[in-house]
């Protein structure tokens, strides 16, 4: 698909950041997100033009620094068609206008950037019906940014702070007036907070030095708390009895990815066993499982042969799955660590936030991303997932704690290493909850015997496979 199929995306994008309110406009700031993400993933530089053109629109009309749009143009071949734009949108003053510029000017453009910069959430805290976040230091009713928006019979207020960060990557808040309230770094220079409701009410906020007060819906819940319990608790053994056979397994469709392949053999471990190799013996039996337990499930692939990253989940875009599974074993330089590292970890889409995660994605990362420039790296991961992350970190957490279960009823000693957030390229582009699983380390001399017994890959293929079950029922 090539821009000119985009057309009615591109023109519906173009109307909302001409609009005069701001919440029309964040849609088409990030339906113009959304479209450069497809031009990356499909290759199409005329479409990722046509987008960053949009973007640096939206960020101008949004009063947000649009930069790194300016300099993933920069980064694109020097087409006529970008020559062109650039021409037509310098980003730098006229000869005429910097004549004109004065001290006093000056002056004003150093105030704004001080006023602009960026501030860092240090608490969050719900307490007498109100959401507290509490910053560094003090800042602006400018920096604050609102819209509503409806899904599946639920109202969002959205509430975006920038600049800012948090140092978290998520908090998820639940309580009795109100779903959820979700607390996440939206992007780089944004933190966003979200109240989900089931119905309609008027938040109010308001700053007080470093805090921001923001208003929760009030209501009557606790009166029917006792009532619920007692009705739960007389229910409660019918729904476990059945809810596992309940379960209409055969709707779901699962993509299972062993990674690496051909030229590319991933970690080589003690004995000079091959990662790529272990990785689709574990895949064949986690889709051999699935198939019995009535899901429809696809590999990327079941022969040794090499799979660029991104057309991996572009393949499970195009197969309208509900999950994709990357299957990698995990490694380690070096004699003396050889015999430290062991352990099973499970990652979903995040920038990395520790040095750990990123030596870990830096292995997974280097078959084929080495061509892409530092601005649209950023950009990938500061878009692209955003709206899966929540389901990917639950998936993740079921996916861990049901692997662990399933090894430890046989073997000793199987290390949990955890669920951990990293920046996998293998995972961008996802349009469903993804997460990479490391089954082990391949250069542990006793991990790496395990992991090529087929008894082991067994128990390994029937954790992941009940791990996805767990979180069906959890979050049907």
């Amino acid at each position: 698909m090539k821009a000119g199929d985009y057309s009615e995306q591109i023109n519906r994008a173009n109307r909302a950041i001409a609009s005069n309110a701001k919440s029309v406009i964040w849609k088409g700031y990030h339906d113009f997100q959304s479209l450069y993400m497809k031009g990356l993933l499909e290759g199409d530089k005329k479409l990722q033009l046509q987008a960053l053109k949009g973007l640096i629109k939206a960020s101008k009309a949004l009063d947000i620094d649009a930069t790194r749009y300016k300099n993933a143009i920069k980064a694109l071949d020097t087409s006529e068609d970008i020559k062109e734009f650039e021409n037509q949108n310098s980003f730098t003053a006229a000869p005429s206008e910097s004549k004109s510029i004065s001290k006093q000017s000056l002056n004003k453009s150093s105030k704004t950037v001080s006023k602009n910069r960026t501030i860092s959430l240090k608490k969050t805290a719900v307490e007498n019906s109100n959401l507290i976040l509490t910053f560094n230091t003090t800042f602006s009713k400018k920096s604050i940014h609102k819209m509503v928006l409806k899904r599946r019979g639920h109202y969002l207020y959205v509430f975006d702070i920038s600049p800012a960060k948090t140092y978290f990557s998520i908090k998820r808040i639940k309580g009795p007036t109100f779903k959820e309230i979700r607390i996440a770094q939206f992007d780089p220079k944004t933190v966003r907070v979200v109240i989900e409701v089931s119905r309609s009410y008027k938040p109010k906020w308001k700053i007080k030095g470093r805090r921001l007060f923001i208003t929760l819906p009030k209501g009557t819940v606790k009166r029917h708390q006792k009532k619920d319990s007692v009705q739960k608790n007389v229910v409660s053994k019918t729904k476990n009895s059945t809810k596992k056979n309940s379960l209409n397994l055969s709707k779901y469709i699962v993509v299972i990815d062993p990674g690496h392949g051909g030229k590319d053999s991933g970690a080589v471990g003690y004995k000079k066993l091959e990662e790529k190799k272990v990785v689709l013996s574990v895949a064949k039996k986690v889709r051999n499982i699935l198939k019995k337990r009535g899901f429809k499930v696809y590999l990327t692939r079941s022969r040794d042969k090499f799979v660029p990253l991104k057309k991996r989940t572009r393949f499970a875009n195009l197969k309208d799955a509900d999950f994709f599974i990357s299957i990698h074993a995990n490694a380690v330089a070096g004699r003396k660590n050889r015999y430290r590292s062991k352990g099973i970890e499970t990652f979903f889409l995040s920038p990395a936030r520790s040095d750990r995660a990123k030596r870990v994605a830096a292995l997974e990362n280097s078959a084929d991303v080495s061509d892409l420039d530092r601005y649209t790296k950023e950009t990938y991961l500061s878009v692209l997932n955003r709206e899966k992350i929540i389901e990917s970190n639950k998936l993740a957490i079921d996916l861990q704690k049901q692997i662990l279960s399933s090894l430890r009823s046989k073997y000793r000693g199987v290390v949990d290493n955890g669920v951990r957030e990293g920046p996998f390229w293998v995972l961008v582009g996802a349009q469903m909850p993804a997460v990479l699983i490391e089954i082990g380390y391949i250069t542990h001399p006793t991990e790496s015997k395990r992991l090529f017994n087929p008894y082991y890959q067994k128990l390994l293929a029937e954790g992941i496979a009940n791990g996805i079950e767990s979180y069906i029922r959890h979050n049907r």
